[in-house]
């Protein structure tokens, strides 16, 4: 059930037109909950994140919504109206944007690659958009667990394994919802036999048809 990861700009190039693409960058460190981008960030970089989890979302008051979760491979930039921050230790590789846009002129071999990148950041975004839109949290959570699922699922006995590295709080924030509401339903499908939690991130699904069925219900 594993499918190629479109995400991961790194391992889509070879060595010659990665060390190429990268001339100029330089590697940054980040602790966890540092803010890398912000909506009124005079920096104008991008960054290829090497190592760790990166958050980009959006703050509204006291509400935050994320957008994407940005790991290894995973291609961004500082400018742009949403806040982007470490959740983890992480490393990333910073680059100015005029000169990585100057290097691509003549690296063009590159480009398909960056574009596949950012349409996988894109469509993410979109789906979490449309989720927050259309379905109740059971729905997105559902709908969150399915496509995982077809990502990274693997036969186990008679189930299929997912393990994910995120946590409920994770979970939560992609969802738009709080982490006791996600642990509530979780519960409920554990006891409705949809899925049973093996430990943090890792679930047996024992009915796979039921979760696609909820993931497809929209809310009134």
């Amino acid at each position: 059930m594993h499918g190629p990861n479109a995400s991961n700009l790194l391992d889509s190039l070879d060595a010659l037109t990665q060390a190429a693409l990268l001339q100029g960058f330089h590697r940054r460190q980040l602790i966890e909950g540092e803010l890398l981008g912000s909506p009124n960030s005079k920096r104008d970089s991008v960054f290829i994140v090497h190592s760790g989890r990166i958050r980009v979302f959006l703050a509204f008051e006291d509400k935050e919504y994320t957008l994407t979760f940005l790991e290894a491979g995973g291609i961004y930039s500082t400018h742009s109206q949403a806040y982007v921050q470490a959740v983890r230790p992480s490393e990333v590789l910073m680059g100015d944007t005029a000169q990585m846009t100057a290097t691509l002129r003549s690296l063009p071999s590159a480009v398909p690659a960056i574009i596949r990148v950012l349409g996988a950041t894109l469509g993410n975004c979109m789906r979490i958009i449309e989720d927050l839109a259309f379905r109740d949290v059971e729905g997105r959570l559902a709908r969150f667990l399915d496509g995982m699922l077809v990502r990274k699922g693997r036969p186990y006995q008679d189930s299929l394994r997912l393990e994910l590295d995120l946590n409920t709080e994770d979970i939560a924030r992609l969802l738009g919802t709080t982490r006791q509401t996600v642990s509530s339903l979780l519960n409920r499908m554990a006891r409705e036999g949809i899925l049973s939690r093996v430990g943090n991130g890792v679930f047996d699904i024992h009915d796979a048809e039921r979760l696609r069925a909820r993931s497809q219900v929209f809310a009134g």
